[in-house]
């Protein structure tokens, strides 16, 4: 099947946007993306008119937990089959927002993942890390109950137990993952927010810890993501070979340079810090986690603007965990200019760079580029003029996931 779409600017990912714009789809991929007046002739192509075109959107952090507060303990409380089932409405929700990809970094992801492609579940393509790696005390130990009971409730949610110490139990991680169908592996290399007793300023993992997930993770042709907000966490993730920082809040020069010169990307997540400030207190945010974000938020917002000053790579990720905030991820994308991105940077922050996140796992997606696969989306207005339009999901008046028509 092939289908036409005819639009007033095509912004291609990565690059500058073309005025009076086609692109042309041929089953699963992109035949033509270009100007109009070299545009080949498709007399039996359905035709698509609208304002904008533009690939597909990636949200390169996320995860897919069917709780609904802000509270990721409330896993404790509810069943997996009950949170993989209010994960099928988010992945509907996020798809029909203009996301035909993401990158679950820590939750049901990979199941959820493979009823996608399966057919049974209408989403994005769910590229997920299985759970998310973490030391005994660390940001993904569940502190309020004993050791045994949550290395159980990481086992029985997310599907194995991501709770490893030493460089040998490192490496089995990094193996009980991929045994998942982990595309990526996250672990958290530094003290969270939603973590009871852990400090998001001291590193997690020793050097020989993370050496290990490294490794083990290269050598099956998957990328690192790391959980970071201190320096420390930061620069012995960067030193030990990761791909992608997340989160990055406690952001410096000397960082930024070493993010740069070793080429790893940034995945600032300013979404979640939002929402948390806006609506934390009336979604139930734990004390804890109070206290943690209000010393967070401002520092975050400083450190990744000088990540972006200094030339920092940039992908979006949004961080949301919570069922029901699934198709309003395209508020990181005003969020990131709020930070110093334009809004053409801030469109290949959400599509060009996402599958660089994923290294040798990456499709040829986030840019409309001949023989790319087919995940394009149009949306009512300029987004260059105002990128706050892909905010609302009203906006994004059709999504082309692999060349077939899902909204």
């Amino acid at each position: 099947m092939t289908i036409r779409i005819e639009a007033m600017r095509l912004i291609p990912g990565r690059g500058d946007p073309i005025d009076s714009g086609v692109v042309v789809l041929e089953d699963t991929t992109i035949a033509y993306a270009g100007a109009a007046g070299d545009a080949p002739e498709t007399p039996n192509a359905e035709v698509v008119s609208t304002d904008t075109v533009m690939p597909g959107l990636w949200d390169c952090h996320g995860h897919f937990m069917g709780v609904r507060g802000a509270s990721i303990d409330e896993i404790s409380t509810i069943r997996p089959q009950v949170g993989a089932m209010r994960v099928t409405a988010d992945a509907r929700a996020v798809l029909h927002a203009g996301f035909t990809s993401v990158r679950e970094v820590g939750g049901l992801g990979v199941f959820l993942g493979q009823a996608i492609d399966e057919g049974y579940v209408e989403g994005p393509t769910v590229y997920g890390s299985g759970g998310a790696l973490s030391m005994t005390a660390g940001h993904g130990d569940f502190h309020a109950m004993d050791l045994d009971a949550a290395r159980h409730l990481s086992a029985r949610y997310f599907g194995e137990d991501d709770i490893v110490d030493g460089p040998d139990q490192a490496r089995a991680g990094v193996r009980r993952m991929l045994r998942l169908g982990a595309r990526v592996i996250k672990i958290h290399a530094s003290g969270g927010v939603m973590s009871q007793i852990d400090d998001p300023h001291l590193p997690q993992f020793s050097p020989e810890e993370l050496a290990a997930i490294v490794d083990e993770a290269t050598r099956m042709e998957r990328v690192v993501a790391a959980h970071c907000h201190g320096k420390r966490g930061m620069m012995a993730a960067i030193e030990a070979g990761v791909k992608t920082i997340e989160h990055g809040t406690y952001m410096d020069e000397e960082v930024a340079d070493a993010m740069k010169e070793n080429d790893v990307i940034l995945v600032p997540t300013r979404y979640i810090l939002d929402f948390l400030t806006r609506e934390g207190d009336r979604r139930g945010m734990p004390e804890y986690a109070k206290k943690k974000l209000a010393a967070t938020a401002e520092y975050h917002s400083n450190g990744i603007a000088l990540a972006v000053d200094k030339g920092v790579k940039i992908a979006l990720g949004t961080d949301i965990w919570s069922t029901g905030l699934w198709g309003t991820n395209g508020r990181e994308l005003l969020l990131l200019t709020e930070v110093g991105l334009t809004p053409l940077q801030a469109i290949e922050a959400g599509t060009a760079m996402g599958p660089e996140t994923l290294g040798p796992q990456a499709p040829k997606a986030g840019q409309l580029r001949e023989g790319w696969d087919a995940d394009v989306i149009t949306v009512a207005g300029n987004p260059l003029d105002d990128i706050s339009i892909l905010s609302d999901p009203a906006n994004v008046t059709a999504v082309f996931k692999g060349g077939r028509r899902v909204k």
